[in-house]
């Protein structure tokens, strides 16, 4: 993330999403624990103001868990994209961070992830 954006982060919320290659896996909702940074040019007028409208508001949560509602998706890669798509929609957002990991099928693995980081793309 770059350094001189300011961030406004979820950690560790839980989403319900249907997400693996194979039908069995698909077959029941997994509970994704995903991470999100999100980044903009300043929120120093939302503290100043004490204004909800200068900010990202967290419950940009909601619009990701909905989403994913009724989709399924092969791989969490693509879950990350989405997430981040919606990230990026909001208007103070310029970059965002998303981490999903997800209990695998694979005995003796507890946990597997992806990350990403994506920028809106620059105004011509």
């Amino acid at each position: 993330m770059d350094a001189d954006l300011d961030q406004i982060f979820l950690e560790g919320f839980e989403v319900p999403c249907r997400v693996g290659c194979t039908p069995p896996e698909r077959a029941t909702l997994q509970s994704l624990k995903v991470d999100v940074v999100m980044a903009g040019p300043t929120l120093y007028q939302a503290g100043l103001s004490d204004d909800l409208s200068q900010t990202i508001d967290y419950r940009i949560a909601t619009q990701m868990i909905a989403e994913l509602q009724g989709n399924e998706y092969l791989l969490i890669e693509r879950v990350a994209e989405v997430l981040a798509q919606v990230a990026l929609r909001h208007p103070l957002v310029t970059q965002v961070q998303i981490k999903v990991r997800k209990r695998p099928p694979v005995q003796g693995l507890e946990l597997v992830g992806v990350q990403i980081t994506r920028r809106r793309p620059a105004q011509s």
